[in-house]
């Protein structure tokens, strides 16, 4: 099987109420960088790419064809509480304090302006 550059098997993909928040939330609070972006007539978004570390997620604005919804994405981040301080100063709401998890990880949880849960994960040192 063949991938475009940088793409995996499994791609997220987003479809929200207001794309240009998204794209803003992920580049501010989670350093995401826009590689693609494809407009509409009326300037939302049809179609864009974002680069998170090693990983690029996929979003559009909903229309009547397609449903805003919600998802979840756990991501790898070298501080879990740092992510975490960086993405409330960005809009995003607290889904739970970063903790130690039983699995072995410190994580904490955001909702995104959009809806969007984002959960940050590091090792425990």
């Amino acid at each position: 099987m063949i991938l475009p550059d940088g793409l995996h098997t499994i791609t997220p993909y987003f479809t929200v109420h207001d794309a240009d928040r998204l794209i803003t939330f992920a580049t501010t609070a989670l350093g995401a960088e826009l590689i693609k972006e494809k407009r509409y007539d009326d300037h939302s978004i049809q179609h864009a790419r974002l680069r998170i570390g090693d990983s690029i997620i996929m979003l559009n604005q909903s229309t009547d064809a397609y449903a805003a919804n919600v998802s979840q994405m756990h991501v790898y981040v070298d501080d879990a509480d740092a992510a975490y301080e960086i993405a409330l100063k960005h809009d995003a709401k607290s889904v739970m304090e970063p903790n130690d998890r039983p699995h072995g990880d410190r994580m904490a949880g955001v909702e995104d302006p959009c809806g969007n849960i984002w959960w940050f994960a590091s090792l425990k040192s």
